[in-house]
């Protein structure tokens, strides 16, 4: 498995307001690999760190807040990065820095994907990236479609629960379904069930970190392998995220690329 680490940011010095920022500042660790983008005011953003307390809109607070990413972000302008959507991979590259609620997020230079695709991963190659691997998986079997969709239609949305969806190639499955509550509880639990070639299911499960509610966004495949990777929306009380999930046995998808965070506290 490569490792990929991320450059060593300059940590050069900083001046008072810089260095008070910089307290209030947790950037990404050196040895992330996976990270999630979305699209802000029309732009591919990536988030990269977190911030108390925001910062100002003068050109004087803007120029602080440069100084301090230029010092500590493990991630600077140029990097190059590599984007992943459901059409494949595309190079990109990091143009500039902005805060967005208590985000820091890193603005790509990528055109944004289809707008089925409300957030993406993006994996950090090195520089300049490693090749990806060519593909070795076989097309999967569409399996007995009607059977599929039949046992689909069993799980419709009603009142208070939320249902989603997702069809594509997981092992044994040819869908994956989460059954939620609406509304957010300290007790919420979901139900998630994976859908066989032939119709049949059985219980999933969704390793999500402390996320325990999802929505079902979008699948791809990023190495290859015939196995699809899905895109969450995940929640929980006051703050929710975008991530993306694998395959990590014959029922248990778990997280590998960082969520894209909102907080609402």
């Amino acid at each position: 498995m490569m490792l990929a680490l991320l450059p060593v940011p300059p940590d050069a010095p900083l001046d008072g307001d810089a260095a008070a920022l910089a307290e209030r500042t947790v950037f990404v660790p050196l040895t992330q690999r996976w990270f999630m983008a979305r699209v802000v005011d029309s732009v591919l953003a990536m988030d990269v760190g977190r911030i108390d307390g925001g910062v100002g809109t003068t050109d004087a607070a803007r120029a602080v807040f440069a100084r301090m990413v230029a010092s500590h972000s493990p991630i600077q302008r140029g990097m190059p990065f590599t984007l992943h959507t459901s059409a494949g991979a595309t190079p990109t590259r990091v143009t500039d820095f902005r805060v967005t609620g208590r985000r820091i997020v890193a603005m790509l230079d990528a055109a944004p994907p289809d707008s089925s695709e409300r957030a993406v991963p993006v994996e950090w190659r090195g520089a300049p990236p490693i090749p990806l691997r060519a593909a070795t998986g076989h097309p999967c079997d569409a399996g007995d479609t009607a059977a599929i969709a039949a046992t689909i239609a069993k799980f419709p949305d009603v009142p208070k629960q939320a249902v989603s969806v997702l069809r594509g190639c997981f092992g044994d499955f040819r869908a994956v379904i989460t059954i939620r509550p609406v509304v957010i509880s300290p007790d919420s639990v979901e139900r998630v069930v994976l859908v066989r070639a032939n119709g049949t299911t059985r219980s999933g499960k969704l390793r999500d970190l402390s996320y325990p509610l999802h929505e079902l966004r979008s699948v791809l495949d990023i190495d290859g392998d015939g196995v699809n990777e899905i895109v969450v929306h995940s929640f929980r009380m006051s703050m929710d995220t975008w991530a993306a999930l694998r395959m990590t046995d014959s029922i248990s998808f778990t997280r590998f690329a960082s969520g894209f965070t909102v907080e609402y506290r």
